[in-house]
């Protein structure tokens, strides 16, 4: 409070007269401050709020139409920002007032660089506290109001909605800075910044398949040179690779590659699988490299109805002599991991919109699995293909970018060489039969099979009495019996009802 002198201002009817003007004495005060107190709820006994505000963060992500958000993956304690066709990231923010007098006009300040900018907030439903976020103009900055004032051992939650449209191929993190504010006494409240890592996400995928699955071998051998025509080297296998894009065109990005893996030959040296073409569908005119891997000993092509012919002759045949993978024995897979021959095989996917075909047309070469691999019953022969990106960005992955093709090949009856049965299974399998038999005589011993029996005792008796023979008188004319008489005889059955 001052107190001072006007000047008034001079009357008509007083203008002959002197001014007089008041004098103030100088060693009174003319200014006094006192300072007024305001009467605060929550906080201690000596009218002073000394509150405790506590700052917790972490990225997540808003899945689509929800109010969700998840956290995100982490990396070396550092949050990763995987971008696709995401637009919005979200940052979780928790502030706590643990063991703290009221934190009166409490608020939280957020800054955030150039790559990204405020797009809304969300407050968590299970909190009872009230908070309201408003941004500048461009977006760079938000104040969110926490409560005024924001009590004791309260806690709240919310989430400040961020936009990633800014953020380029060549950004490698982002950052926001954290600041909270009240008009109570605390001190240490320090600006925090949340950091992440940003890497971009390329929604590419390759999936692949061997038509036919299954192949045969067979017939007779044939040296390289007396091979003219794709048709005398063996059956045909066509491998399809199918590229997919699920997320903004390559264009933007770089150029991407699609990398086979292709098992040429053997360990030996020898011929697997003889390529011939390469082609595509859903790209521009594709030139893979090397090209001197293309059919490389210069065959001639095969006419349509000839080669037709031929595979129905050949689906024939093997369903003939088609072994059932329960009578497998001896089998082996072939793969570049092993002990095959593998050359690269890189072809660019320029103009890839959202999916495209890459169709290796190849022949199984017939004379090295008739010569090597005969005494299998089966093989499987892998091949397999990934997708790379040719871009100087660090920051750029890939989801799905390798798969695998496994192709099962079968040996004819009539070149399958089966081994005899060891030795020590014909020993084992006669020591068994005959203890067997030894056990089968003793339990037939054990049940009297053997014994033989007694049959005098039960065989019935008779005891008969003979019958004197008739007396006859022979005379001249004729022959004379004599008188009819009855004969008494007996006969007498006994029976011995004992058995032995």
């Amino acid at each position: 409070m001052s107190c001072g002198i006007e000047s008034a201002k001079r009357g008509k009817g007083l203008t002959s007269l002197p001014e007089l003007v008041p004098v103030l004495d100088s060693k009174i005060q003319t200014k006094t401050i006192t300072e007024v107190n305001f009467l605060k709820e929550g906080c201690g006994s000596d009218n002073i709020c000394q509150s405790n505000l506590q700052l917790q963060y972490r990225f997540c992500y808003r899945e689509a139409n929800q109010d969700i958000f998840p956290p995100l993956p982490m990396k070396n304690d550092i949050a990763v920002v995987s971008l696709s066709d995401q637009k919005d990231i979200a940052l979780e923010v928790t502030v706590k007032n643990r063991n703290g007098d009221d934190a009166h006009e409490a608020k939280l300040i957020a800054w955030f660089g150039d790559s990204l900018s405020y797009s809304g907030f969300r407050s968590q439903k299970t909190t009872d506290k009230h908070v309201i976020c408003a941004a500048n103009q461009n977006g760079s900055q938000v104040d969110c109001e926490l409560g005024n004032p924001f009590k004791r051992d309260s806690e709240v939650t919310f989430y400040i909605i961020l936009s990633t449209a800014r953020i380029s191929l060549q950004t490698t993190e982002v950052e926001v800075d954290l600041q909270l504010e009240t008009t109570s006494m605390q001190g240490a409240l320090e600006k925090v910044r949340a950091k992440a890592k940003v890497v971009i996400e390329l929604l590419l995928s390759v999936q692949g398949v061997a038509k036919p699955p299954q192949v045969y071998f067979g017939g007779h051998v044939r040296g390289e040179s007396a091979i003219k025509s794709e048709e005398e080297v063996g059956s045909l296998i066509e491998y399809e690779f199918r590229v997919m894009n699920l997320g903004k065109p390559l264009k933007s990005y770089g150029t991407a590659f699609i990398n086979i893996q292709w098992p040429k030959e053997s360990a030996v040296g020898k011929w697997l699988l003889y390529l011939v073409k390469i082609t595509s569908k859903g790209l521009e005119q594709i030139t893979c490299s090397p090209e001197k891997e293309i059919n490389q000993n210069g065959l001639t092509e095969v006419s349509t109805f000839s080669r037709r012919k031929r595979e129905a002759e050949s689906s024939w045949t093997s369903e003939g002599s088609k072994i059932s993978f329960s009578d497998k024995r001896k089998h082996k897979t072939l793969s570049c991991a092993g002990d095959v021959k593998c050359v690269d095989i890189k072809c660019p996917l320029q103009g890839l919109d959202s999916s495209a075909h890459i169709v290796l047309k190849s022949r199984l070469w017939n004379t090295t699995f008739l010569e090597d691999y005969a005494s299998y019953n089966y093989l499987d022969l892998i091949v397999k293909a990934s997708i790379s990106l040719d871009v100087s960005a660090k920051n750029i992955v890939l989801k799905n970018p390798e798969t695998q093709v496994r192709l099962t090949i079968f040996p004819e009856k009539t070149v399958a060489h089966y081994g005899g049965v060891p030795w020590w299974i014909i020993l084992v399998a006669v020591l068994v039969g005959i203890l067997m038999l030894s056990l089968l005589v003793l339990l037939l011993w054990k049940c009297g099979f053997f014994k033989r029996s007694k049959y005098d005792d039960s065989i019935p008796k008779y005891h008969a009495v003979r019958i004197r023979k008739e007396t006859r008188h022979f005379t001249d004319e004729s022959i004379m019996f004599d008188p009819f008489e009855k004969k008494h005889w007996m006969t007498v059955w006994s029976e011995n009802e004992s058995y032995s």
